[in-house]
């Protein structure tokens, strides 16, 4: 048997969960995609400037893997649903792994309507994202992940799906409640 560093392993087990879950969510699978919220349409002039847009995007994706710091509530509030995965961010966050997470960088967002978001099975207006997932030190650990975020209710979320994804990997494939 041989022993890993745990930093390392776990290290090691977040790129795995995290590269598995980008590739899930873009790939063609026939599957059907996780549920999500509809809600009337934005139009390009209601959306905000694209700058005020990416801060908010990148603000997002910070607090949701900020997994070091245990709170809750601020990971829900920037999440599509996110209060109804309460349950199923209270497990994960005490996992070996939330200790390796300590934010994201987000480096480059893309905001689309209509046909780029429904083929996607998102609401339309979205974004499709491209982060870096931190560890610490703010260190990267992984590069490169694909994610999504939606508008609504005036504000740019984490889309459900993108968290969704690795919540699922980490119960061992199967979606938590919520998901």
């Amino acid at each position: 048997m041989v022993i890993e560093r745990p930093g390392r392993l776990l290290t090691t087990v977040l790129c795995v969960l995290v590269c598995a879950a980008a590739l899930s969510a873009c790939s063609g699978t026939s599957s059907p995609p996780p549920s999500t919220t509809t809600t009337t349409a934005a139009t390009s002039s209601s959306l905000p400037p694209l700058t005020t847009s990416t801060a908010e995007i990148k603000h997002a994706y910070a607090i949701l893997f900020d997994l070091a710091n245990p709170a809750i509530p601020p990971k829900l509030a920037v999440v599509q649903d996110g209060s109804t995965l309460e349950a199923a961010f209270t497990a994960a966050i005490h996992s070996a792994l939330a200790k390796e997470a300590a934010g994201a960088s987000v480096s480059s967002v893309k905001i689309e309507q209509g046909a780029g978001c429904s083929n996607a099975a998102l609401p339309s207006p979205c974004a499709k994202v491209v982060y870096d997932i931190l560890g610490p030190n703010k260190k990267p650990v992984l590069t490169g992940s694909s994610g999504a975020a939606v508008y609504q209710t005036s504000k740019w979320l984490v889309a459900k799906s993108t968290i969704c994804g690795l919540l699922a990997l980490e119960n061992g494939g199967t979606p938590p409640s919520g998901c």
